[in-house]
């Protein structure tokens, strides 16, 4: 697979993400799409607080989050000893750990990096301090290059056509391009997205708010459609694909992503529509067999009895799940920064990751 496009040549959008020295810069997400602003994080339970709100969101731009959460605590600790050091380290990475329990990547970069300090204890403070803000950067601009192989890969693999997503996987979910982005984004480079329909992505509307806005600011011809619309559009025979992200993937292939996307599956076999996520090796948890095993995340009842601050509903009680668990036996593929992978999933997937079949 040749990578034919650079970052800069598929957006004008900046990183949602970055670290400079003794602040965390990002994209305010829950300001879009009324007011375009990045704030400036200088301390962990700041970063912390910032996922916790989504005003960070989608797995990889919460695991590059993270990471410079970590970051952040290194250049700006007061700790004397390492001992001291430590203490405060792995106070950091718990309180970054438990800020939000489905997105693997989170998991992956806070530990990723966790493992790399251990592993450099005899080293002097100064060194295991650079040694985390390298390893920060790193994760951040490894995330780029995958969303940009996931791209070209996943622009080979979709037909030519009307594609429809579901809440928001693009540059605003990831430090850049998105994974769904990055994919939409090649193919109308390409010329062959013809239209996006895009889910408005109830209760928080990231598909309203946000990948409205992102595709529409890059210039890529859509629509937006309420969620119970999706159906009768396939139906119209509108719809020639479909692509979601992922925010954790299992060993057998079923995947967790923004609540929704099971309804989108099953509508997409009955209509015989190729159905397919797309999600970095890092969103990829080996460690467990099925989805059931996926733990999900309940989210306040306001999110669903408040719209853009308005009352909706009365105060009822309100079941809230942020995501759903798609059974791999909906999926047509599963693009990632690696390739694309197809039925039999668990065979094939470990296959990716070298194991033995």
């Amino acid at each position: 697979m040749e990578v034919r496009y650079r970052p800069e040549e598929l957006t004008r959008l900046p990183r949602s993400v970055r670290y400079e020295k003794g602040k965390v810069i990002m994209i305010d997400q829950t300001l879009l799409p009324g007011e375009f602003k990045t704030i400036e994080l200088t301390t962990v339970d700041q970063v912390a607080e910032a996922i916790v709100t989504m005003k960070v969101r989608g797995a990889p731009a919460i695991g590059a989050a993270a990471a410079f959460g970590l970051a952040l605590y290194a250049d700006t600790t007061k700790a004397k000893t390492k001992d001291e050091f430590m203490d405060g380290f792995y106070r950091a990475y718990e309180g970054l750990k438990n800020t939000r329990p489905t997105a693997v990547n989170l998991f992956w970069a806070l530990n990723r990096i966790k493992k790399l300090v251990e592993e450099n204890l005899e080293s002097p403070l100064g060194e295991i301090k650079r040694i985390i803000v390298a390893e920060a950067q790193k994760i951040a601009d490894e995330d780029v290059e995958a969303n940009l192989r996931m791209g070209h890969y996943g622009a080979e693999a979709l037909p030519e056509g009307n594609v429809l997503t579901h809440c928001n996987a693009g540059s605003l979910a990831t430090v850049q391009l998105g994974t769904v982005g990055a994919v939409l984004r090649v193919m109308h480079k390409d010329g062959t997205l013809k239209l996006l329909w895009v889910d408005e992505t109830r209760p928080v509307l990231q598909g309203a708010r946000l990948s409205a806005w992102e595709y529409h600011y890059d210039g890529i011809p859509l629509k937006l459609i309420t969620d119970n619309m999706a159906g009768f559009v396939m139906q119209q025979e509108k719809v020639d694909a479909i692509i979601v992200g992922a925010d954790r993937i299992v060993a057998n292939g079923d995947f967790a992503n923004k609540i929704g996307t099971y309804t989108l599956a099953v509508l997409a076999k009955e209509h015989g529509i190729p159905f397919f996520t797309v999600a970095p090796l890092s969103t990829i948890d080996m460690s467990l067999k099925s989805g059931k095993e996926i733990p999900i995340e309940e989210r306040k009842p306001e999110e669903v009895l408040t719209c853009g601050g308005c009352k909706i509903a009365p105060d009822v009680d309100v079941y809230n799940p942020a995501f759903d668990v798609t059974p791999h036996k909906y999926l047509t593929g599963i693009i990632t920064d690696q390739g694309v992978v197809y039925p039999p999933f668990e065979r094939n997937l470990k296959r990716l990751f070298k194991e033995e079949p």
